[in-house]
């Protein structure tokens, strides 16, 4: 029964830190592609004859930003909180906690 539940361990474990690497190789991407395409688009616009402020405050640069950071937060929700709220873990710990609450229970009405 022990290494079972080490091994199940590990598997869970092991997929944690996948979903954990997973977001954190999508917050690179998030950061590096929308930051050189903000770049050469300010780079663009300077050529055209816009001073800095007036290319950095373009507005068309933000939609990138803000809709793949949307799904960006989703995929931080799914990672960072949905497993705390409804993952295995919570399911288990809950489970148990009803299991400890019905022991109690039977055990006072014994006396």
């Amino acid at each position: 029964m022990k290494n079972y539940n080490q091994d199940d361990a590990y598997l869970r474990a092991k997929h944690k830190m996948n979903k954990l690497k997973g977001f954190y190789k999508h917050l690179a991407a998030y950061i590096i592609i929308n930051s050189l395409i903000f770049g050469m688009k300010i780079i663009r616009n300077l050529t055209h004859g816009e001073t800095f402020s007036e290319a950095f405050f373009d507005i068309d640069f933000y939609g990138l930003w803000l809709f793949w950071g949307i799904g960006l937060a989703f995929h931080a929700f799914c990672v960072f909180g949905a497993n705390h709220m409804f993952g295995k873990d919570w399911e288990e710990n809950k489970i148990k906690k009803f299991m400890e609450d019905d022991e109690r229970n039977v055990n006072s009405n014994r006396k």
